[in-house]
């Protein structure tokens, strides 16, 4: 049987197509296209005014919902630096020391699994060492938040080498009634900026609503949009005011800078807050950022490594300041579940449940072992949360009903006016 040349060819270029194609859907599949499309600067600030503004709010918008379901780890130096670092992060990163055994600064591990407004942490803390002690104190933590239920719970596991020191212990309550330890990342994604610390991308996401919001193209003193650069790389710098309701007499500045061609990645932010004394305004308290690396996962630009620095003031090398050095060690997109956020406190572990009023020893099943006690009332956290629960929901109407029924019997006892009785 005698194959035309032609039908060879159509067989070989089926088969071509078919190779190609399927090579390239394996490759989608390791690197998926960008979820966000990226620009250059130049093509950015082309656009009209209003174009800007929505370009990049859409783009932060986008940003912030990666944390909706994400699963990520770092690892967090922390130390004061006893550098000039006034101009950071414009002039490049600082110094980080070098790791010492037994450890000189403290280390922070955070693994965390966040769905939507619940999430699980784990935190490993490692304390500088302390000659006094003969050690260094290594202290692990679990915190937990169920959105659906609006239950928090935290735990202090282990404290190595001087378990004598705290005792293991765990919590439930409500959210106003522990202190959670945020780590660095989180505060990429949506917050409220309160004293410390500073949501600067949801911080961001408001600046921008606001400038929409503003009928006429022109830019405003508040908000503004401009190019900018950091460490050689062409970004977009959105500056606008950052103030705190209880600190009205700070005035604030945020500059966040953005890389387009990297899906408007945050490259770094600088925070100053001023406050008038005598006459002259002086940089009360000073927040920094700088990006140093970057992965694309799942088809988003992410960072993978960044400093951050926090001081009450400008941060010289004679102050006190906080410096982080972040690496970002595992990231994952929308792979958390609502099970894998499951808390259960280990069998033995004594539990205060503020919101039941009880303590009790846990079982590691999720119930308790052995006799389940009352909490004193004069328990202060206990009494704390007995106020928020109970006073919105009946001592304010009581009080309310009970001022106009006093009003009601001031009227009906009150002598009858003239008119009243000639009537």
């Amino acid at each position: 049987m005698r194959i035309k040349p032609k039908k060879v060819m159509q067989l070989l270029l089926l088969f071509l197509v078919q190779f190609f194609y399927s090579n390239r859907d394996a490759y989608s599949q390791g690197e998926p296209e960008e979820a966000f499309p990226s620009m250059s600067v130049t093509a950015f600030f082309n656009l009209q005014a209003d174009h800007q503004r929505q370009r990049l709010y859409s783009a932060v918008m986008h940003r912030l919902q990666l944390f909706d379901n994400i699963a990520y780890s770092t690892n967090n130096v922390v130390f004061n630096p006893h550098q000039n670092l006034s101009m950071f992060p414009e002039k490049g990163p600082f110094t980080v020391p070098v790791a010492t055994e037994p450890p000189k600064h403290m280390n922070k591990y955070y693994s965390v699994k966040r769905l939507n407004d619940s999430y699980h942490k784990q935190i490993r803390q490692v304390w500088p060492y302390i000659p006094k002690l003969g050690s260094n104190l290594v202290e692990q933590s679990e915190f937990s938040y169920d959105a659906p239920q609006d239950i928090y719970q935290r735990m202090k596991l282990v404290q190595e080498d001087k378990q004598a020191l705290i005792t293991p212990f765990a919590v439930i309550a409500p959210y106003e009634d522990w202190v959670n330890q945020e780590d660095r990342l989180a505060y990429w994604g949506s917050g409220t900026t309160k004293t410390r610390g500073v949501y600067f991308i949801s911080d961001s996401a408001q600046a921008l609503e606001r400038l929409i919001s503003y009928s006429e193209n022109s830019q405003t003193p508040n908000e503004l949009i401009n190019p900018g650069k950091i460490n050689d790389v062409e970004t977009i710098a959105l500056t606008f005011r950052s103030e705190l309701p209880r600190q009205t007499g700070r005035r604030g500045t945020l500059t966040v800078h953005f890389d387009p061609q990297r899906q408007f990645l945050p490259v770094a932010y600088r925070l100053e807050r001023t406050e008038n004394r005598a006459g002259v305004f002086e940089v009360r308290w000073f927040e920094a950022m700088l990006l140093l690396d970057a992965v694309k996962q799942q088809g988003h630009w992410f960072p993978s490594r960044f400093q951050w620095l926090q001081s009450g003031g400008v941060p010289t090398s004679d102050r006190l300041v906080t410096a982080y050095d972040v690496n970002v060690e595992s990231i994952a997109f929308d792979s958390v579940s609502q099970d894998e956020l499951a808390f259960k406190f280990p069998a033995g572990i004594d539990v205060t449940d503020n919101i039941r009023g009880v303590s009790f020893t846990a079982d590691g099943k999720g119930g308790a072992q052995g006799d389940i006690q009352g909490i004193p009332y004069w328990n202060l956290t206990y009494l704390r949360v007995c106020l928020r629960r109970y006073f919105p929901k009946l001592v304010i109407p009581v009080s309310i009903a009970g001022l106009l029924f006093i009003g009601w019997c001031m009227r009906r006892h009150r002598p009858l006016t003239d008119i009243e009785h000639a009537a």
